[in-house]
């Protein structure tokens, strides 16, 4: 009896999941802060929120694709917490997953409502969930912060998602960063070029890196032969394809349309009427975002942005902060023309959004000092002189959270008032209430600033509107 007590008392190790976090007070109210600003932008462009569930069919975000290159979390329910660990337990599955982006899941909604106004402008925070191998900057459960445009094949709506790229990340108070942009049908172009056309989206995944492991990795991995009879990866590319690939990847010039002027160059030979396409959906991009007024040192046309997601079927970004380039792509996304066709086959629903990864741009602009180290959000703490006078104390708190102070009363088991100031300093409470015995029976409260250490004695109205000039 005694042995099975103490193994119900046997303490559990407080430890995570691999690749997830704990957002202490500090960390949480960053995060916060960074999506109220991104919000406001998204409003002011006519987006409106969006929620789904983080559990979603298997076939609805796999497309009952066998050879799905997503490494998904899958759901079971354990029929009695008992069993959980007997071996062969029955397990029970509602064939769900968790989902790992939030445009499927939107491309759902959007093809079981068919009432939904077109276009349809949506944003939506949430958690999504990838089992990849942890590392900085790159967790397995994270947050994104998307926003979209479903119903519109407008190149208008492409150049849109840009601007509000750019004037999220003037929001947030960023002044060097980089949109780099491309399109999917230059992309094909190049693909049917080099004679690939047929393991395009495969040809797209490892061009994606190159801004990782530069061209020449690039080039090695495309030239690559396969492993055995089975290895479907491998491209094996001639020195001739390698060649034409190395040359589109190093068109790069500090004029948008001097790289478009290359990349023309590089089809002028042959009729490849998706290069055509391309080119001519970056020369609008381009000319909209000068019209925009949008400084070109913040955007670029940038020809190895391929985007590795298989949904992607025209133009593509990634934003990158130039001080903390090793975060990689903080905000990005692209095109998505009949993501909805696998729930309404035939339809071609147009789309083009972005996502900023929260989690990363947190990170980025902690490391730039961009964000408040904020213990609190609490603006006033109004302590407890003593027992008999806690009321008059509770009574006052109350009356500065009706005109929107952030009010905290005291509730700390050490009592004294060097306790209670010792709690204000250490959580960055701007200010603290003292009512003691003279102040209560005259009406008055003592006020003091945490900031500059100055404290007097105010009536209950000027203690307020002091706060509230502060």
């Amino acid at each position: 009896m005694g042995d099975v007590i103490m193994a119900r008392q046997r303490a559990i190790k407080p430890e995570l999941v691999s690749g997830t976090r704990d957002l202490l007070p500090k960390s949480a109210l960053a995060l916060d802060s960074v999506v109220a600003t991104i919000r406001k932008v998204y409003e002011s462009f006519g987006f409106v929120p969006l929620e789904t569930p983080c559990m979603e069919k298997w076939g609805v975000l796999t497309g009952n694709v066998t050879q799905f290159n997503k490494s998904l979390f899958r759901t079971s329910i354990v029929r009695g917490a008992e069993d959980s660990g007997t071996a062969g337990s029955e397990l029970a599955s509602d064939d769900t997953a968790l989902r790992f982006d939030l445009t499927v899941p939107l491309a759902r909604v959007v093809s079981a409502n068919p009432g939904l106004p077109k276009p349809f402008k949506r944003y939506q925070l949430g958690r999504v969930f990838r089992g990849e191998r942890a590392q900085a900057g790159r967790f397995r459960e994270f947050t994104q912060f998307d926003f979209d445009i479903v119903g519109s094949r407008s190149i208008l709506a492409d150049a849109e998602v840009i601007q509000v790229m750019y004037e999220s990340m003037r929001a947030l108070g960023v002044e060097k960063f980089i949109i780099r942009f491309n399109t999917r049908s230059l992309l094909n172009g190049l693909a049917e070029l080099v004679g690939c056309d047929k393991k395009a989206k495969e040809l797209f995944r490892v061009m994606d890196k190159a801004s990782n492991i530069g061209v020449d990795a690039v080039l090695e991995e495309l030239s690559r032969q396969p492993d055995n009879e089975w290895d479907e990866s491998a491209l094996a590319m001639s020195p001739d394809q390698t060649a034409k690939i190395k040359r589109f990847l190093e068109i790069r010039s500090s004029s948008a349309q001097e790289t478009l002027s290359c990349a023309r160059s590089l089809f002028a030979d042959v009729q490849i009427d998706s290069a055509d396409r391309g080119l001519q959906e970056l020369e609008t991009i381009v000319n909209l975002l000068a019209s925009l007024g949008i400084p070109e040192s913040f955007w670029r046309v940038d020809l190895s942005v391929a985007r590795g997601l298989d949904y992607y079927t025209g133009p593509v970004f990634e934003t990158e902060l130039s001080e903390v380039p090793e975060l990689g792509s903080v905000l990005s996304g692209g095109r998505f023309d009949g993501l909805a066709d696998r729930f309404m086959p035939g339809s071609n629903i147009p789309g083009v959004g972005a996502s900023v990864g929260i989690d990363r741009m947190v990170i980025g602009l902690q490391k730039l000092g961009l964000l408040p180290e904020l213990d609190s959000i609490t603006e006033a703490l109004v302590t407890i002189f003593s027992s008999d006078l806690q009321e008059t104390s509770l009574l006052f708190a109350q009356s500065l959270r009706a005109v929107g102070i952030k009010t905290e009363l005291y509730l700390g088991e050490d009592s004294t008032l060097r306790a209670q100031f010792a709690y204000a300093a250490k959580q960055g409470i701007s200010f603290v209430v003292v009512i003691g015995p003279d102040e209560a029976s005259s009406g008055a409260v003592q006020l003091k600033e945490m900031r500059t250490r100055k404290q007097g004695v105010l009536t209950g109205e000027a203690c307020i509107a002091k706060i509230l000039s502060r």
